[in-house]
């Protein structure tokens, strides 16, 4: 049966201040057209990234400080860590460390000049506090690889505090740990209205 068209009530949104359209749906099943939050971001230009790769020795570590602004843009914040061998991965908040190199902050859309209110420096010089520790994790073996993290946002996402230091380690238990990890946030302005 062909279908005909319908001349009720149809749903509408905005996709601008001054313009409404019809809500669509996917031609095949009629689902809903719909993206999650995180992937609106992107959209938007206000998704960041940070990817780096390791290779550890016997005892071995990499330290990340995390530098988040003093504004009310927040940063909700995920990461994903692994390891070739057994592996230890903390993040702390609070600390009152210094970073030595600062590293490069990528947008997700490549088209966008956004740039990140976060600061990012991989090695400490300086302060005497790691701060308080809030997640870690160590797992994996000599044949076993270990990995932290999320494989989707959920409730793995951290909104981090503002003006605050994150200090973020991974630590090896063998030689030849081969470590990678991956920061991901986008910075979001809470809603008054």
């Amino acid at each position: 049966m062909e279908a005909t068209a319908y001349s009720g009530i149809v749903p509408h949104g905005k996709t601008s201040t001054t313009t409404i359209q019809p809500i669509q749906l996917d031609r095949s099943t009629h689902a809903l057209l719909t993206i999650d939050y995180a992937h609106h971001e992107i959209h938007s230009g206000s998704h960041y990234f940070f990817q780096a790769s390791h290779e550890l020795g016997s005892a071995g570590t990499i330290v990340y400080l995390i530098t988040t602004p003093d504004t009310d843009k927040y940063a909700h914040f995920i990461y994903t860590a692994d390891g070739s061998a057994i592996t230890q991965i903390d993040l702390y908040e609070g600390a009152d460390r210094t970073g030595t190199t600062p590293q490069t902050i990528r947008n997700s859309d490549r088209n966008s000049a956004n740039t990140s209110g976060l600061v990012i420096h991989v090695g400490i010089s300086s302060g005497t506090t790691d701060g308080t520790l809030i997640k870690t994790y160590k797992g994996g073996s000599s044949s076993a690889k270990s990995r932290s993290g999320p494989t989707t946002r959920g409730d793995s996402e951290i909104i981090l505090k503002k003006n605050t230091k994150y200090l973020f380690r991974i630590t090896s238990s063998t030689s030849a740990n081969l470590c990678n990890l991956k920061f991901e946030w986008y910075e979001h302005e809470n809603k008054t209205a």
